[in-house]
């Protein structure tokens, strides 16, 4: 479907109630909408866990052995994350960025199937995409609820939380501070272009992840404001205004994007897009992170972190690593 073509579709559904799934691709070429009417059955190109929605049944769901969910990683080598790295550094300053939302593709070796990946997962948010990928996100992007108020919750911030006082270090380390205060003021900007009374009512508070060899502290803020009237019935427009999410790309957004386009070297494809459903009342979607997308026969996972002047490469590379896991309870 071409661009314009889905956001006049989101636009028309979204004033006639009728509930809808819509897909985001980071580039913005290959968005997907569908009628939720269409999305019922067990044999469906597009599969989906929200909160409060899923068109899977309870006999979708059994246990997979978890040693079939290890995923063998091969990650590229630290020197190649490290050209990346120092390229985007270099570009800091001539750009005037504060921090860029660094990723790259990691290929694994699966022992399963995304269905069963799909069906083991806990993640708040699951989406399969037939022979294309399978996405387990912590990560809600937009919520608007009936009577207009928009939230969104940008994610920033991670560490093993095995490693002694690692909530302590977290939220006192300056540069997880500096990232993550860019990144929610950032949001807080984008938001009020398309609300009123935009506000930060929560600033840096700690998420639990549970994954399959470790678990993960991760660091949320949460933002929101009053729908302006032009958007309340114009999602198609509203997406357009908001997309590629901030928290994935950097702040200032478009000198941020310009040093993703130069540096990472890939497609980034449906990962760090977004993914939401209408039900003809509310909307919620989500970032699509936590992703493993198949291209020709090769699998990858991608993932990615915050860079800032302060970082450091080997770090970073680290928690690049870190990333790549099925979140499990």
């Amino acid at each position: 479907m071409k661009l314009n073509s889905f956001y006049k579709q989101m636009d028309e559904w979204t004033a006639q109630n009728i509930p809808y799934l819509f897909i985001i691709d980071f580039e913005k070429q290959k968005p997907i909408l569908k009628q939720l009417s269409d999305l019922k059955s067990n044999e469906s190109e597009i599969k989906y866990e929200f909160p409060h929605y899923s068109n899977c049944s309870n006999g979708d769901k059994y246990i997979v052995a978890k040693s079939d969910l290890i995923l063998e990683k091969k990650p590229y080598s630290f020197d190649s994350y490290l050209a990346k790295f120092d390229q985007a550094q270099a570009l800091f300053v001539k750009k005037n960025v504060d921090v860029i939302n660094l990723t790259t593709p990691t290929p694994v070796h699966l022992h399963t199937s995304f269905e069963n990946i799909f069906r083991a997962a806990h993640a708040k948010y699951k989406v399969m995409l037939k022979d294309k990928f399978v996405c387990c996100t912590p990560e809600i992007f937009v919520r608007i609820d009936e009577k207009g108020v928009i939230s969104t919750y940008p994610m920033k911030g991670t560490i093993d939380a095995n490693i002694p006082n690692a909530e302590e270090l977290i939220l006192n380390s300056p540069k997880e501070i500096r990232e993550h205060t860019a990144t929610a003021h950032l949001l807080k900007r984008e938001l009020s272009e398309v609300a009123n009374n935009v506000s930060i009512p929560r600033f840096r508070y700690i998420d639990r992840l549970h994954t399959n060899d470790k678990n993960l502290l991760q660091v949320s803020s949460e933002v929101s404001g009053m729908l302006k009237d032009e958007y309340r019935t114009a999602y198609g427009k509203l997406f357009d205004k908001l997309t590629p999410a901030g928290s994935i790309v950097g702040t200032p957004k478009k000198e941020a994007l310009e040093i993703i386009t130069e540096v990472e070297g890939y497609t980034r494809s449906y990962y760090t897009g977004v993914c939401g459903i209408f039900d003809g009342k509310t909307l919620d979607s989500c970032v699509l992170i936590r992703l493993i997308e198949k291209e020709n026969d090769q699998f990858f996972y991608k993932s990615g972190g915050g860079v800032t002047s302060d970082s450091i490469a080997k770090s970073e590379y680290e928690e690049i690593k870190d990333k790549i896991y099925v979140p499990l309870d």
